[in-house]
């Protein structure tokens, strides 16, 4: 019983950053000072078949709304904007190493950014 009550006040009082999604896909999320940056699966699903993924280098300085992320699919290529100023701080590699996987991931991950 105290378990359950511990864990409702625990629940009540833990605050998680709200995720921003913009309307081209973009999912940002910022925790405990770094953004984390991702795309909708919905995006993915609308490129097609993914064959190539671009991001920027760790410790690159990027501007907002710098290119961050270019994506090719099978029907269109896209190009997302980076949501903060600030240095690169981690590329998620898998999904750079194979772009295919981006279609088995949910709302998938790509960069860390410490906000300037």
């Amino acid at each position: 019983m105290w378990q359950k009550i511990i864990g409702w006040f625990k629940h009540l009082f833990s605050r998680q950053a709200p995720v921003h999604r913009e309307e081209n896909g973009l999912w940002w999320q910022e925790d405990k000072g770094t953004v984390k940056v991702g795309l909708a699966s919905r995006v993915i699903e609308e490129l097609g078949d993914i064959t190539f993924l671009a991001t920027p280098t760790v410790d690159e300085q990027v501007d907002r709304n710098d290119q961050l992320i270019d994506i090719e699919g099978g029907k269109a290529v896209e190009t997302f904007k980076s949501p903060v100023t600030g240095k690169v701080s981690r590329v998620y590699e898998r999904y750079q190493d194979d772009p295919t996987s981006l279609a088995k991931a949910v709302d998938p991950l790509l960069v860390e950014i410490q906000p300037a």
